[in-house]
């Protein structure tokens, strides 16, 4: 169920149903959004620190587009990343947000290197992975990166 869902279900009956059968009012929606916003804005310029021309995607809602949430370019190399800001200790990336990302990948075939990354925005901590097939993924808060940006 998407954050649009939750909402409108909200506006309806002044509150929303999480994904563990927990009730979201209009504000705490809002609140997991912003947090999500604020990890894109973070990474943006975390690349931008490496020597990357990155950009956050303002998609407000799911949509059919294959778009990142942020992608990221330098020299030949294309990066396109999905991004959570999770809640818990674990970030879960599903099949069809993993299937985005390589539809965006292949539709640049001028960079010989494209990679799909997933970020996970735990407190004072970034976790990367990147990510060779289109499949469910779990990133766990004690894992570590298997990418670098040097």
């Amino acid at each position: 169920m998407s954050l649009r869902e939750l909402a409108s279900k909200a506006k309806n009956r002044g509150r929303g149903v999480g994904r563990r059968g927990r009730l979201l009012d209009v504000k705490e929606i809002r609140r997991i959004r912003r947090r999500g916003y604020r990890a894109e804005r973070d990474l943006v310029r975390k690349l931008r620190n490496y020597g990357f021309r990155a950009v956050r995607v303002p998609v407000s809602a799911p949509s059919s587009e294959p778009l990142p949430d942020v992608f990221a370019t330098k020299s030949d190399m294309l990066l396109a990343f999905e991004v959570k800001s999770p809640n818990s200790d674990r970030a879960y990336f599903q099949k069809d947000q993993i299937k985005k990302l390589f539809e965006f990948l292949d539709m640049f075939e001028a960079y010989p290197r494209r990679n799909a990354v997933l970020g996970a925005k735990f407190p004072y901590r970034w976790i990367f992975k990147r990510v060779e097939k289109i499949d469910d993924y779990v990133v766990s808060k004690g894992e570590e990166s298997n990418i670098a940006f040097t």
